[in-house]
């Protein structure tokens, strides 16, 4: 809400106006309290103030960020020489071996932001797959 300096002006008078009005209202009915020695039970404002009208802040819808599959291999049986890991990157799919868990780890812990993990595998001596650790492409 944007405003000129002179309906600025105009506000803070008004508003200035305002105070002063509940300030007499106030000593008004400090006076009658005093004059009958207890409190008077005093009627609401027969109108809506629009100062009293408690209106619903708009929420913004929140995102829901899909949670990241959290992935913990484990360490390579007999017969497992190396892992696989499948991912896509820019709509590319591609593919790496790994044969130390150290790297594997690093490349699950921080990927890069447009990568998307689709598997991880263990692989044997000739290439071929052993078991699936993790499987995201059904």
């Amino acid at each position: 809400m944007s405003a000129s300096s002179e309906e600025l002006i105009a506000i803070n008078s008004l508003l200035i106006e305002r105070e002063a009005e509940l300030a007499r209202v106030y000593a008004t009915e400090s006076r009658i309290n005093q004059l009958l020695g207890a409190d008077y039970p005093f009627e609401a404002p027969g109108v809506t103030l629009p100062s009293s009208i408690k209106r619903k802040k708009p929420t913004k819808a929140k995102k829901v960020k899909a949670k990241a599959a959290v992935i913990k291999p484990r360490r390579l049986d007999t017969g497992e020489a190396a892992y696989r890991i499948t991912w896509t990157e820019r709509g590319q799919s591609t593919q790496q071996n790994a044969a130390d868990l150290k790297h594997l780890n690093a490349l699950l812990k921080e990927p890069l932001p447009s990568m998307k993990l689709l598997k991880v595998q263990t692989i044997d001596i000739a290439g071929a797959p052993v078991e699936t650790l993790y499987d995201a492409t059904f």
